[in-house]
Parts: structure tokens; C-alpha cells; sequence
């Protein structure tokens, strides 16, 4: 295992990932007035309960900012909090973060992260007395604190201030020779609970990572697991921020997405400053002289730990009933961003489309130099396409806000087809902004939430884009429809957990999918993940096959720099290497082949593929 374990949603149910959402906006987003904020749409008396120490950590966030400079805030320490949290915020900050009710006396067992500096503030004041018991995992050991407690209700506190990522983990036994206490009314519901034994699993969002160690005195007790995003709720110390590109009346940003079809639609996505209340995209054909107009709607995003521009307005223009292969002009007001730009929508029927494929771009100023040289090698080029870990924390704007920068030299003439990857929804968050910044199709798997998963047809080539972040069997049912009813001769599977890779195992993912793929023949499968560029030979059912015709061929490539190292390729693989540049692939295809090449920003080859369609 290393730090870019996945971020395995697929182990929360639907109403958990519901759960993280609203958790995702009282942790990252604050719990401000604003459309994109899931918990405006609830009513206030059940937010309480869905967000536990919200409006306690907003208040305090409040004073702060009465008080302190920007400069104070982004060098706060343990002491400097202290200052402005009342003894009500303590009680609070101590009992309602975390809350339970047990039908009988209950000794209550703490698993704090041995690695974490100082203890939760709250453990020793509250009667908590450290253990020498020990519970491991396969990458951390922890201490028990323990407390008993009387039948009734229990209350327990925040991880730390700042931003401790290995969360603590209750379990719950009996007191002396009494019955084990059922756990009932949690709050947050998101918690839940399982048996504390060897091979479970203490956080939702990583679901892979198991306990290898528990003392008999724990064991086949009640276990409360968590998300490790839960330590963001209380997050003062290294907490605030300040984007380098605060927003403006001017839009900034600006992208297209498909959000249908892309011979018949385009979405036009920018930011503004909050006070930009309305804004249109006026268009036309390339060479008419009048121009059509279409309102924009658009969302107010807070990130309250932002100090410098805590609230942005995305704006979001849909064009549809468009000429296929058609050139279009648009501008975008009623404060341009520039003279207007141009895009093209594909052909109706075509035999030909070449893109640039990145991944893992990690809001790095290297993207918009690997897309710059791509269209220099091709200036045809359609359209990015990313396979997740578009940003460094799905959940901080100002991750999105230079992502944005960086693209949209390219993404206002072409569009971005955005795949999840873990850093996009990390830590069990949810991946709202990833959501609120893209007018993607609404086809995919109809047993997740729209736009996570969806497919499109260009020219001669089918796109099928799976959320691997989110349940795997859940979209196999809609893959295979996918690729029964598709005719393209092409077809290509984007997602971001690779299925064969020598650092990570995703056996799930060969049993659900990979086994489509060999049956309907899916030409290539694009991924990323591991920071490695790779390429396998053409697979099926698992082995090596000789003839592309009769395999699928997986590849790997990482757009942020991660060498220098070269290993010897494992069986299946042809390239096996950590460049120490970023790469992304020019991807040409046509009736006759394909061709695919590897490049970094100087235009160095890295990686070059042919393969004959017969």
C-alpha cells in the first residue's frame, strides 16, 4: 500500500455517500448560504444533526477572521485557536462530534493513531485513561484510550485542530462480566458499524486498508469506523488558505464540456465574482453576421478557509440543437473575457478523431505546457480527456481554481472529458466540486449519481467513461449496454484504477469489467493512478494474447513528474517506467489504426504504439 491508496467509495452505501456530502460541506465548504451547498436544501433543525459541530467550527472561523490578519490565520498555532474557542465551543468540540446511545453499561475504547503528535484534546479531561493495548493495520499502529460508561447516551470529540489525516476509531465492549451494549441513534449516521476482528475495516473511504493486530480484549466488539475526511471539521491549524487567482467580475476559467451529444451540444463553464449575479453566452455559426443568446444559470461555491475569495459563482451556458462539423463562435457576457472564441462539434458520421489523453494532472502548471505541445503535434486534436486526479484535494476550490488556469488555453476552443479519480472525491468528501464545475452527459450507470459514469460516440469511436472511485458491480449492468448496443469501431474504457499494474491490485475491476472488455472488445483501456507510464501487451481473460484483435491493451500514463526510475516490465507489459518528466499520449485513430505516442512537454517521445484495425 502507499498514499495513493484509492478512496474507496464503493465501500459506503448510497445514503453514506449522501452522508459525506453534507459532511464535505461542514469540513471543506463551511456551512455558508450557498445553492451548491447541500445542506441549503435541508431544513435547519435536521442540519444540526447531519453536521454535528458546524455551526460551532463557523463561529469560531468568524471570530478569527474579526480579528486576525490573513497573515495571523495562515500561521496559526495551538495556542492561537485556543484564544477564540468559548468554553460552550469546548463542550461542544468534546461531546457532539461523534454520538451514540448503548442499552447497557459500555467500556469505551479510543484507537488513536500512534504517529499523531498530542492527543485529542478532550480524552484525558473526559476521563479517558491510556491502555496498554495496542491495534494495528497494515500501515498504522494505535493506542486504546479507554472510559466506561452507563447505558444511555455517549458523546466523544474531534481528531485534533489541524489536519491529522489518520483518524481515530471507537469499538465498543462490555463492562466487567456484563452483555455487549447494542449501538444504536449515531450521529453522524455515515459511521455505522461492523465487528472489531482481524480484516476489518476502520475507515469507509479505504476500505482495502485492515486491521492485522487486535487484543483479545477488544475482539467481536461493537466497531465504529469513520472516514479519514472527518479530521477536516476542526481544521485550524494549517487549515486556512488563499488562492494565487482570486476571482473578478471578468469570467476566468472558462472550459466546454459535452454535456449530450457532441455533434448536436456544447456546455460553455467560467467563474466570476459573487457579485456577476447573471451572465449569457451569445453565439453563432463561424461567418454569420447575427448572433443567438443563451443564459447562463449558475451556483455560488464557499470555501470558508479560503481567506482571500471564500465564495465564487460558477456559471454554466448550454448549447444544444447544433450542426454537427460545424465551426461555432461565442463570447461570453455581459463582461467579456476577450475577443470571442471558437469551437467545432463533431462530424456526424466520421472515420477518424484524434485527442490528447492526460491523467493524475494534480492542478500542476505542467498540464497546460503538455496540451500546448500536443496541439503542436496535432493541431486537429478534438478534445482532453483525464483520468481522474484532475486536482490535489478534490474539496479546496483553489485546487480547481488553478486547474482551471492551466486548462483553459485549451479548454475554451476544445472540450475537457473529466474521468474521478481519487483525489477528486478523497477522504470519503465526495466530489461536489468536481460535480458543480462540469456539464457532463447524464447517461451513465443509473446506480450512481449522474455524471460520475457516462459514454459518447465520436466519429468511429465509442467513449465509455466509469467512476472507479464509487461501487464497481454497480455499473457493470450499464457497461455491458453500452458496449452490446455500440456499432463504433472503436471502442475505448477511461477510468482511473488500473486493472493490471505491478503497484496496485484491483481485482474487482478484472472480474467486473475486464471481462466485458474481452467480450465486446474494448480496443484500449486508458488509466492512471499509479504515476507510472505503462503498457500492456494485448490482454484477454487475463493473459497475454499475440494479435491486438484478439486483447484489449491497458495503459498508464501520469502527467505530473514522479521518476527517475525504469524497472523491468512484469509479463503482461510491454513499457514499464516512472519518467521523471510529465507525459501525456496523442491518441490518432482511424478506420485503418491507431497510433499512439507518448510525449513530454519538450516533445521527447516516451512510448510509441501502432495498431492495424482489420
Amino acid at each position: 500500500m502507499n498514499d495513493r491508496e484509492p478512496n474507496d467509495e464503493a465501500a459506503m452505501t448510497p445514503s453514506m455517500r449522501h452522508l459525506a456530502a453534507v459532511l464535505a460541506a461542514s469540513a471543506t465548504l463551511g456551512i455558508g448560504a450557498s445553492s451548491a451547498d447541500p445542506l441549503a436544501a435541508r431544513p435547519a433543525a435536521q442540519r444540526a444533526d447531519w453536521s454535528p459541530i458546524g455551526g460551532t467550527v463557523q463561529r469560531i472561523i468568524t471570530r478569527m477572521r474579526q480579528s486576525l490578519s490573513h497573515a495571523q490565520m495562515l500561521a496559526m498555532d495551538r495556542a492561537t485557536v485556543e484564544r477564540f474557542i468559548t468554553d460552550d465551543d469546548r463542550s461542544v468540540l468534546a461531546n457532539r462530534y461523534w454520538t451514540f446511545r448503548v442499552d447497557a453499561p459500555a467500556t469505551v475504547s479510543i484507537m488513536r493513531h500512534t504517529g499523531q503528535e498530542e492527543p485529542p484534546f478532550w480524552l484525558k479531561t473526559r476521563g479517558f485513561k491510556l491502555t496498554p493495548l495496542k491495534v494495528r493495520s497494515q500501515e498504522y499502529e494505535y493506542e486504546v484510550w479507554q472510559k466506561q460508561f452507563p447505558a444511555g447516551s455517549v458523546g466523544l470529540g474531534i481528531n485534533c485542530f489541524n489536519r491529522h489525516r489518520v483518524h481515530y476509531f471507537v469499538s465498543v465492549g462490555p463492562q466487567g462480566g456484563g452483555r455487549q451494549p447494542r449501538v444504536t441513534d449515531i450521529v453522524p449516521a455515515l459511521h455505522g458499524q461492523s465487528v472489531m476482528r482481524k480484516g476489518a475495516s476502520m475507515y469507509h473511504d479505504w476500505s482495502d486498508l485492515t486491521l492485522v493486530d487486535v487484543p483479545k480484549e477488544l475482539d467481536g466488539q461493537v466497531l465504529l469506523p469513520t472516514i479519514r475526511g472527518r479530521a477536516r471539521e476542526a481544521h485550524f491549524v494549517g487549515g486556512f488558505r488563499q488562492t494565487a487567482l482570486p476571482s473578478t467580475l471578468r469570467p476566468s476559467g472558462v472550459a466546454l464540456t459535452w454535456p449530450d451529444d457532441p455533434k448536436t451540444s456544447v456546455a460553455i463553464q467560467w467563474r466570476t465574482s459573487p457579485a456577476a449575479r447573471e451572465g449569457w453566452v451569445e453565439w453563432r455559426r463561424a461567418g454569420d453576421r447575427s448572433w443567438s443568446r443563451t443564459e447562463a444559470s449558475n451556483v455560488m461555491v464557499a470555501d470558508h478557509r479560503i481567506l482571500n475569495d471564500p465564495e465564487v459563482r460558477l456559471h454554466t451556458a448550454t448549447l444544444a440543437g447544433l450542426r454537427p462539423d460545424t465551426a461555432y463562435e461565442y463570447r461570453i457576457g455581459p463582461v467579456p473575457a476577450g475577443p470571442f472564441e471558437s469551437f467545432r462539434t463533431a462530424p456526424a458520421a466520421g472515420t477518424s478523431v484524434s485527442f490528447v489523453w492526460l491523467s493524475d494532472t494534480h492542478s500542476k502548471a505542467d498540464t497546460a505546457r503538455l496540451l500546448e505541445r500536443a496541439l503542436l503535434i496535432d493541431p486537429g486534436i478534438a478534445f482532453a480527456a483525464i483520468t481522474g486526479d484532475l486536482v490535489g484535494t478534490g474539496q479546496f476550490r483553489d485546487d480547481w481554481d488553478l486547474f482551471f488556469a492551466h486548462t483553459e488555453a485549451f479548454a475554451k476552443r476544445r472540450p475537457i472529458v473529466p474521468t474521478m479519480g481519487n483525489h477528486d472525491t478523497i477522504d470519503g468528501l465526495g466530489a461536489d466540486l468536481f460535480l458543480s464545475h462540469f456539464a457532463l452527459p447524464r447517461n451513465g450507470a443509473r446506480t450512481i449519481a449522474p455524471e460520475r459514469s457516462y459514454a459518447f460516440t465520436y466519429a468511429n469511436t465509442l467513449f465509455v467513461i466509469l467512476d472507479c472511485t464509487e461501487d464497481i458491480a454497480a455499473q457493470t449492468g450499464w457497461l455491458e449496454g453500452v458496449l452490446r448496443s455500440s456499432n463504433a469501431r472503436w471502442k475505448l474504457a477511461l477510468f482511473h484504477f488500473p486493472p493490471y499494474s505491478t503497484d496496485e491490485d484491483y481485482p474487482d475491476i478484472r472480474q467486473e469489467w475486464c471481462t466485458l472488455f474481452d467480450r465486446y472488445h474494448v480496443d484500449f483501456v486508458l488509466s492512471g493512478h499509479v504515476h507510472q507510464l505503462e503498457r500492456s501487451h494485448p490482454v484477454r481473460g487475463g493473459k497475454v494474447v499475440s494479435d491486438p484483435a484478439d486483447g484489449t491493451i491497458y495503459l498508464m500514463t501520469v502527467s505530473v513528474g514522479q521518476g527517475p526510475g525504469v524497472t523491468p516490465p512484469p509479463p503482461w507489459a510491454i513499457v514499464k517506467t516512472a519518467p521523471i518528466v510529465p507525459v501525456c499520449h496523442v491518441i490518432q485513430i482511424n478506420d485503418r489504426g491507431a497510433h499512439l505516442r507518448a510525449i513530454d512537454a519538450a516533445g521527447k517521445t516516451w512510448d510509441e504504439l501502432n495498431v492495424t484495425k482489420r
